[in-house]
């Protein structure tokens, strides 16, 4: 976050501490509701995988017509947990739905990208009935990856550029 502020100029941070993460996965959005003052010159909303941007663009409609970049370093399909029950399916379904509702989905890695897209449809026959089919088809042709450093294209004058990985 420091290197988007740093890189970006007009970049506005809205953060929650690095702490307590299940509550941040569940609440962010609220939170975030609240405490991001509307502005016409929000251009890009770019967040973190543990927010629910799915909730958050549904509470504030002006956020959802902003291009939407949702950043992934780890994903909740696939990190690692002793039993599989232990897996809270509610963490992982809002990654899955925050993908559907993101313009760009971009990953630290090749892995992390392909374990998530991957893992998708195993993870969804997790729900009894009723299961939504081809999610990684809709949510694939969104993804990238993003290694570090990262180099910026120039925002400045307004261009619709995508963010680039630095060579």
């Amino acid at each position: 976050m420091d290197l988007l502020q740093e890189e970006i100029g007009e970049c506005v941070l809205f953060t929650l501490p690095a702490k307590k993460w299940h509550w941040r996965a569940r609440t962010a959005a609220v939170y975030f509701m609240q405490n991001v003052p509307a502005s016409a010159d929000y251009r890009i909303l770019f967040a973190s995988s543990v927010l629910n941007l799915t909730e958050l663009v549904a509470l504030r409609p002006d956020l959802g017509k902003l291009k939407k970049i949702l950043y992934f370093h780890e994903n909740q399909l696939t990190y690692p947990v002793q039993k599989c029950q232990e897996r809270d399916f509610q963490y992982g379904y809002n990654q899955i739905l925050s993908c559907l509702v993101a313009d760009l989905v971009v990953f630290n890695s090749i892995y992390n990208m392909e374990s998530f897209l991957t893992s998708i449809g195993k993870f969804m026959k997790l729900i009894p009935d009723h299961r939504p089919r081809h999610l990684e088809k809709l949510i694939r042709p969104k993804c990238q990856v993003l290694y570090f450093p990262i180099k910026f294209p120039d925002v400045s004058r307004g261009s619709e550029t995508e963010l680039t990985k630095e060579v």
